[in-house]
């Protein structure tokens, strides 16, 4: 159980320590808020009427979510280059637990 507290906080301490992870995972769906939502809502109004920012707003959370998880995948090549990951399938833990851990770390992100 250890284990798998220490990945989760060592995830959520690597992202909080990157700036330009942080203002890229919340700067993007704003950005995406105010160009699609502005640009094209006079032409969803004409279409069919409706709030094109309520329409837009879940597709861009999910975005933001998937955009995370797969930075999150793609953590473990760099853990693997820098030589973390054998450090941390050699250590005496389970690596069902190793998983979880990195899991839940990359799930927090993305949740915040």
């Amino acid at each position: 159980m250890r284990t798998i507290y220490v990945l989760w906080l060592r995830q959520l301490k690597r992202y909080l320590r990157s700036k330009s992870r942080i203002i890229g995972s919340l700067g993007q769906p704003i950005l995406f808020l105010v160009a699609l939502g502005f640009g094209f809502g006079p032409i969803f109004k004409k279409a069919g009427g409706g709030n094109y920012m309520e329409f837009l707003a879940p597709g861009i959370i999910a975005q933001g979510i998937l955009f995370t998880s797969m930075f999150s995948g793609t953590e473990i090549i760099w853990d693997r280059q820098f030589g973390f990951l054998k450090e941390t399938l050699v250590a005496p833990v389970s690596r069902l637990e190793i998983m979880i851990g990195r899991t839940l770390g990359g799930a927090t992100i993305a949740t915040f």
